[in-house]
């Protein structure tokens, strides 16, 4: 612009002089107007206070407020949440009444807080610790090599893909949780950006990862053909006061340096959710992909980037990570997961792989941000981590634990370094063998405790009030009192079980958990998909390789396949029919596999002179010779402790367990194939021909040949049972 030139004249009197505050997201001033409502509920109690508060009544406010809260974490409020309402109720009285406390007044009541007010509060403060590689490898074994829990929706698998990418997603990239998965903080960012813009109107889809923020592409690295993925994370903390430039890209890559697991690369998860999303323009199929880039030629080229594979405009605003209703790309309403849903999947996770504190995606930040700042600049590490002011890496993110070695510091000698990592990360919660259920003798202590017994009456009262209702609002009130009731439950159960794993000690373990470590290694007979990958995906290997190729299109049908109904594989049927012609889809899913089993067995019986036929439901295979199952059998008994678990068990709708008889497995007076005798079709047979020799016993032993144990009454005999054999007396 220059001076020599007409100007528009504007008009003054439209401005107003006054000054404009900075921004403050609803859920902020939220948090103001609920620290006012304190403090005017503190006025009118106390009659002789002021309003605006001297620094005699803000002591008095904070002190009431400390002495007539309950904590999130314990019985007290915690020092640091004290500090967040004196900090919310300075702000709400400078914004809202206009009331400014001076810095000496601010002062004088932070440290009235950490000293005088101090014995009145919690001293708990959030756990710093990070989630290191080595708890990314528990966690990913976990849940692809021993997991047996049954994610929600359809297909049910997507759901573990989802979250094995997530994870990974969060820790190669330090990013917040908001920035992957939908957030109502995130939406309260955007109403910034556009305040006219309401809650039902903000699409979630522009506030989550979505397909728009990758690029995929074929580049030359190291003088290799290589896919290259990229990740922009568009919705970073104050993402809407920022430019372009100062969103952090995060690139990730087919081929590491060194050999690392096929779990381990983010990749092997984002290119068959992408395939099965029908998300790529010109690839149907992850193993198209792969020879794509395996098409180029090794060696130098002027042109880096080999090929861009774009994305199909009608999935760009997509989220990756959905709602387990929306799995499938043709369901989807544009909604991403919840940050909670995700924060409990991950939390779960880690239980289950024998954490006893909970594994957040803030430790996933922290252990990526502690490395950055090991390993290169401040700036890059800032950048990283989407962050702008330099102490809050120091206040909010290092650990503890210095990261210099004293010893060799100051003696001058070489240094170690695994010592410290250990205790940064998560390893010093883990223990392999936790307890993950209360035992069979807790379990009925528990169950008559008169707290619990209380919870169970209204339960039950509840349930009668909804079968009575009709009315639509008032049955919603019903399922919303039942939740709750549900909660309490589930919270006094997982104290119990919380008092247990403090308890327990490092012996007599061997049987501990069998109900839930035993439960894969039984489920995966009928999931062959789940089968190959608890073997593939541990292995150090390229994903072009054969081993690689095979995980991922094992992948790839997890996402796509309908598991409502599985099959064993001596059980399946051809076609979709059945070996006598029928088509499968005319029964009922639950009916599928009985039918199957009595036509197959009367296959083999015509078959035969000797019109035996026996199928052994722990390996799968069909016998008609009467010599060689009694052998069979023999083999079995060899070695008992793979019979421990004798319940019958059902997943989707197949049988992937027979049920025996602990008392007659150690029977040696019976032959072999009638110890091994198998409960197949009526599992209340079973629980009737267990009480039977309960009922018959002139001595408590446990007969099983892996067991042979002698109790004192017969109340305890049938705890062992409960706990070791997962036989429960029915109601």
């Amino acid at each position: 612009m220059t001076l020599d030139r007409d100007f528009t004249l504007i008009d003054l009197d439209g401005i107003d002089n006054k000054e404009i505050r900075r921004h403050v997201l609803p859920r902020t001033e939220n948090g103001y107007q609920r620290a006012l409502a304190f403090f005017d509920k503190f006025v009118e109690l106390h009659p002789c206070s002021k309003s605006p508060p001297n620094i005699q009544n803000s002591k008095g406010f904070l002190k009431w407020y400390a002495v007539n809260t309950r904590g999130r974490i314990e019985e007290k409020p915690t020092v640091e949440a004290l500090q967040s309402l004196r900090r919310d109720f300075q702000a709400g009285m400078q914004k809202m009444r206009g009331f400014s406390f001076s810095p000496e007044h601010s002062t004088t009541l932070g440290e009235y807080i950490i000293g005088s007010l101090r014995p009145f509060l919690s001293t708990a403060e959030m756990d710093k610790n990070g989630f290191s590689p080595n708890d990314l490898m528990i966690l990913m074994t976990q849940l692809w090599c021993q997991d047996s829990h049954e994610y929600r929706g359809d297909p049910p698998d997507r759901t573990r893909v989802q979250l094995s990418a997530a994870i990974l997603l969060y820790c190669f990239t330090s990013a917040r949780t908001g920035e992957v998965h939908e957030s109502t903080t995130r939406r309260g960012l955007a109403r910034q950006a556009n305040e006219k813009c309401s809650d039902e109107t903000l699409e979630a889809r522009t506030l989550a990862a979505c397909y728009k923020n990758f690029t995929l592409t074929i580049e030359m690295v190291d003088q290799q053909p290589m896919l290259v993925l990229t990740y922009q994370r568009e919705f970073i903390k104050g993402y809407w006061r920022k430019t372009g430039w100062e969103i952090p890209i995060h690139a990730f890559y087919e081929t590491y340096r060194e050999d690392t697991s096929l779990f381990l690369n983010l990749l092997t998860f984002f290119l068959p959710m992408a395939v099965a999303d029908n998300a790529l323009e010109n690839y149907s199929s992850v193993s198209a992909i792969l020879d794509a880039a395996e098409a180029y030629t090794k060696g130098t080229t002027q042109n880096k980037v080999l090929e861009v594979i774009k994305f199909r405009n009608e999935v760009l605003d997509i989220p990756i990570f959905r709602q387990y209703t929306e799995l499938r790309i043709t369901k989807s309403t544009g909604r991403s997961r919840g940050t909670d849903a995700f924060g409990k999947s991950l939390v779960g996770l880690g239980h289950r792989s024998g954490y006893t504190r909970n594994i957040t995606v803030r430790a996933c930040r922290r252990w990526a941000l502690m490395q950055a700042d090991k390993n290169h600049s401040e700036t890059a590490r800032m950048k990283f981590g989407g962050q702008t002011k330099r102490e809050t890496f120091g206040r909010s993110y290092a650990h503890p634990v210095s990261e210099v070695d004293g010893p060799a510091n100051f003696l001058g000698i070489a240094t170690r370094e695994e010592h410290i990592q250990n205790r940064r990360g998560m390893g010093i919660h883990h223990r392999f063998d936790l307890c993950q259920y209360v035992p069979a003798k807790a379990q009925i202590e528990f169950q008559n405790r008169e707290d619990v017994k209380s919870l169970s009456a209204e339960m039950y009262s509840l349930s009668e009030c909804l079968q009575a209702t009709t009315e639509s609002h008032a049955r919603h009130n019903i399922q919303k009192a039942q939740k709750s009731v549900y909660s309490k439950i589930q919270r006094l159960y997982k104290d119990a079980v919380d008092l247990i794993q403090k308890s327990q000690n490092k012996e007599g373990l061997s049987h501990n958990n069998i109900a839930k470590k035993s439960l894969f290694h039984y489920r995966r007979r009928v999931m062959p998909y789940r089968d190959i990958l608890a073997e593939l995906l541990p292995r150090k290997c390229s994903l072009r390789d054969c081993h690689g190729r095979e995980a991922l299109q094992a992948l790839e049908h997890l996402c796509l396949e309908d598991t409502t109904v599985a099959y064993r594989n001596s059980l399946k049927p051809k076609n979709g029919k059945c070996i006598c012609g029928v088509l499968m889809k005319d029964y009922m899913s639950h009916r599928q596999w009985l039918h199957l089993y009595r036509c197959h067995k009367a296959y083999y019986s015509c078959h035969n002179k000797l019109q035996f036929t026996e199928m052994c439901f722990e390996c799968d295979i069909w016998f008609t010779d009467a010599g060689e199952w009694e052998t069979h059998c023999s083999q079995h008994l060899e070695k008992p402790t793979t019979l421990l678990r004798c319940d019958p068990l059902i997943f989707r709708n197949a049988p992937i367990k027979a049920g025996f008889c602990p008392f007659c497995l150690g029977n040696k007076d019976l032959s072999s194939s009638r110890r091994m005798f198998q409960f197949i079709i009526s599992p209340p047979a079973w629980h009737s021909h267990i009480q039977g020799h309960l009922t018959e016993l002139n001595s408590f032993k446990c007969t099983h040949p892996a067991c042979l144990l002698d109790f004192d009454d017969k109340e305890l005999l049938i705890f062992h049972l409960m706990d070791t054999h997962c036989w429960h007396p029915r109601k």
